[in-house]
């Protein structure tokens, strides 16, 4: 399924300190989600919002870049695009803008249910093959124009798979790809 660019919802952050749009999630409403897709706009240095008990994966998709400071964890800087950080919803984590607004890209997951691995397609790759199980296949297109299952992706669009096999081609597309495990026995 493609969800356009065009389709995604703007919303305040959990702690008010921002604007996220939200890609998609499961389920679709409701406090708590098993999965979430969105891209923050990040326009002053401020607090994240925290998410206990769930899994983060962001990467910058536009902007210079931020130093993320963390109680629990040493710090990171995140000044290149679409490379995937992990860290936990769990911990305190403020963030400082390299220069000026960025915009970055959040996958996140509920840590007891859900494994989550995030791997990028850059220009020039060879394409992607991805085998889901019981899960979910995400691909945001960042740059570019990409291929997956019968559906194509412009920058800035998504798409959502269920269970199967998936060949992810654009040889001049930058993309997102996000393999979502379901835990046994959860």
């Amino acid at each position: 399924m493609k969800l356009p660019a065009s389709g995604y919802r703007a919303m305040p952050w959990k702690n008010g300190q921002g604007v996220t749009h939200e890609i998609a999630r499961e389920p679709v409403a409701g406090d708590s989600f098993l999965w979430r897709l969105s891209i923050a706009e990040v326009a002053a240095d401020g607090d994240f919002s925290r998410f206990p008990g769930i899994g983060r994966t962001i990467s910058l998709i536009e902007g210079a870049g931020m130093e993320l400071d963390f109680t629990q964890a040493p710090g990171k800087r995140i000044d290149r695009k679409f490379q995937p950080f992990d860290f936990s919803g769990d911990w305190h984590c403020r963030c400082r803008l390299v220069d000026g607004p960025i915009r970055d890209f959040n996958l996140m997951v509920d840590r007891a249910r859900i494994k989550a691995e995030t791997s990028v397609l850059r220009p020039g790759d060879p394409p992607l093959d991805a085998d889901i199980g019981d899960g979910r296949l995400l691909v945001y297109c960042g740059e570019g124009q990409l291929s997956a299952g019968d559906f194509r992706a412009g920058a800035g669009d998504t798409l959502s798979f269920g269970p199967g096999r998936y060949r992810i081609e654009g040889d001049k597309a930058t993309a997102l790809v996000m393999r979502l495990h379901m835990l046994r026995g959860r």
